[in-house]
């Protein structure tokens, strides 16, 4: 016997001597091996082996007087096989595998099987109340073979049903896949919508790369005219953001230049880099600026006024103060963050309120009277018609 597999094969240890050649043994602990890893992944390497040897003291306790001829046929058909009695996987002869209690969906089985045969019985005696016993019983059998043919053939029909929405699903999901990798082929081979250049997929690498060099830009932009623009005068705030958007052009121009970018495609990508760098750099110098002004000092007071007044020691000892000062540090950004994000949203706001505002469209009433005058022959232009979406 293996070592490996002595407590496994313990209760049938007295047998294992039947086994013969060694070529038959090796072939058997192969297959007690790979009944233990499936039982590792049901409740665990460190119970398969107990959950096994249990399986295998039950069985041969099941087979009584009767002698096992070959232990090789006997371990791969009855020994070794899990036999669920319901449909719950960690079910085993109507044992947990899991606890090692009883399974209650195989309780759950059998109380369903009792409350049929005891409909029937009523259902016979309600039906034939003057039949004697053994006529009755008969009928009884006879009316429960029906029931559970009956059951059995619906049972059929359900697992068909399964089978045939299985194969619905499939094929729908075959096609939505097929739906999307056409959708996908036609995108890679849709031109650059800027530059026009063939199989881009809508928008080359390079045209990508301007396309966030500008909206990086642009932020760049806002946060300098966020913290230096006066709102209220707007001929001032074009002029100002004008010039800072064309200083800063001129310094990724430039730094580009430094870098030496050959083809459009390395020369976008460094733009792009550069913006982002000069981003973060007006970013932090803002925040840096703000840290000093009013509210973020107050609020850096604060914190620290607070933080001591929580502390355990009275005085604060240096411990105290220096968690103070580290609240005050964090207040002191954040508050400079708050202040930053207030300065953006109001520009943010202040261009939408200004922006031009498109002329309501007149309603349908209005239009279908206008419309009602005109002859039948004359021609519609085309800016009469409008889509569907904004008819609604």
């Amino acid at each position: 016997m293996p070592t490996d597999l002595q407590h496994v094969l313990s209760p049938i240890a007295h047998l294992w001597p039947m086994t013969g050649r060694a070529s038959t043994r090796c072939w058997l602990a192969q297959a007690v091996r790979r009944e233990l890893s499936r039982l590792g992944g049901l409740v665990g390497a460190e119970r398969a082996e107990e959950v096994l040897a249990s399986r295998l003291q039950r069985r041969i306790d099941r087979q009584g007087p009767t002698t096992v001829v070959s232990l090789q046929g006997w371990l791969l058909t009855r020994g070794l096989p899990q036999k669920p009695g319901c449909w719950s996987h960690m079910c085993d002869d109507g044992i947990r595998l899991d606890t090692g209690a009883n399974c209650d969906s195989c309780a759950c089985l059998v109380e369903d099987r009792r409350a049929m045969r005891a409909s029937v019985v009523a259902n016979v005696a309600a039906q034939h109340p003057t039949l004697a016993r053994e006529e009755r019983r008969a009928e009884i059998e006879w009316q429960l073979q029906d029931r559970v043919a009956h059951e059995a053939a619906m049972a059929l029909v359900r697992r068909e049903r399964t089978v045939q929405e299985h194969v619905v699903l499939v094929e729908a999901v075959q096609r939505r896949r097929e739906a999307l990798a056409a959708a996908e082929s036609a995108r890679a081979a849709s031109p650059c919508a800027d530059c026009g250049i063939a199989d881009a997929g809508g928008l080359c690498l390079t045209c990508s790369n301007r396309r966030r060099t500008e909206a990086t830009v642009t932020k760049a932009v806002d946060l300098i005219v966020a913290l230096r623009a006066d709102l209220d005068d707007q001929s001032a705030l074009a002029a100002l953001t004008e010039q800072v958007e064309r200083d800063t052009w001129k310094v990724i121009t430039e730094a580009c230049a430094r870098e030496g970018a050959e083809d459009d495609t390395s020369r976008a990508y460094t733009e792009r880099l550069i913006a982002e760098r000069l981003l973060n750099q007006r970013r932090h110098a803002a925040l840096t600026h703000l840290e000093s002004a009013g509210p973020a000092e107050a609020e850096a007071q604060h914190a620290y006024r607070t933080a001591l007044r929580k502390a355990l020691e009275c005085p604060p000892g240096a411990k105290d103060r220096k968690a103070a000062e580290g609240a005050s540090v964090k207040a002191r950004a954040r508050a400079a963050r708050r202040l930053l994000d207030d300065f953006l949203s109001d520009l943010h706001r202040d261009r939408a309120a200004r922006a031009p505002v498109a002329p309501p469209r007149a309603a349908w009433r209005e239009r279908c009277a206008k419309l009602a005058t005109r002859p039948i022959d004359e021609p519609v232009n085309s800016g009469d018609r409008i889509p569907v979406g904004d008819a609604l």
